[in-house]
C-alpha cells in the first residue's frame, strides 16, 4: 500500500502542478478566477497524505480508509449546508473521490 500511495501522490502532484500553471495554491484561492480543478486535485493530495500518515500507526488500512471516507463525506455535506463555495466543494469532493478509489484498490 505504501508504494501505491507514493505513486498516486506523485501523479496528483504532477496534475496539480499542471493545473496551477505555476501559481501557488494560495494565489489561486485568492484570485477571482479560481481554478476548481486545482482545488479538486489539492483535496485528492490532502487525502492521500492523511492516509499515508495514518498508515504509519500500524492500524489496518481498510479501517483507516473507512474512517477517513466517512469524515471527508461528512465535511463535504457541511460545505453544502454552510454555502462555503465552489473551492471548498471541489477540495472535499477530490478527497472523497481519492479515498473511495484507494479503498477500492486496497480491497482488490
Amino acid at each position: 500500500m505504501r508504494d501505491l500511495l507514493e505513486r498516486r501522490l506523485a501523479t496528483v502532484e504532477q496534475e496539480l502542478t499542471a493545473a496551477a500553471a505555476g501559481a501557488s495554491l494560495c494565489a489561486i484561492s485568492r484570485s477571482a478566477g479560481s481554478v476548481p480543478e486545482a482545488k479538486y486535485l489539492e483535496g485528492r493530495m490532502a487525502a492521500i497524505r492523511e492516509i499515508r500518515r495514518a498508515a504509519r500507526t500500524g492500524r489496518p488500512i481498510d479501517e483507516i480508509l473507512d474512517e477517513r471516507v466517512d469524515h471527508w463525506r461528512a465535511e463535504l455535506a457541511l460545505v453544502d449546508t454552510r454555502s462555503m463555495g465552489s473551492d471548498w466543494r471541489a477540495y472535499r469532493a477530490g478527497g472523497v473521490d481519492e479515498l473511495e478509489s484507494l479503498r477500492e484498490l486496497a480491497s482488490a
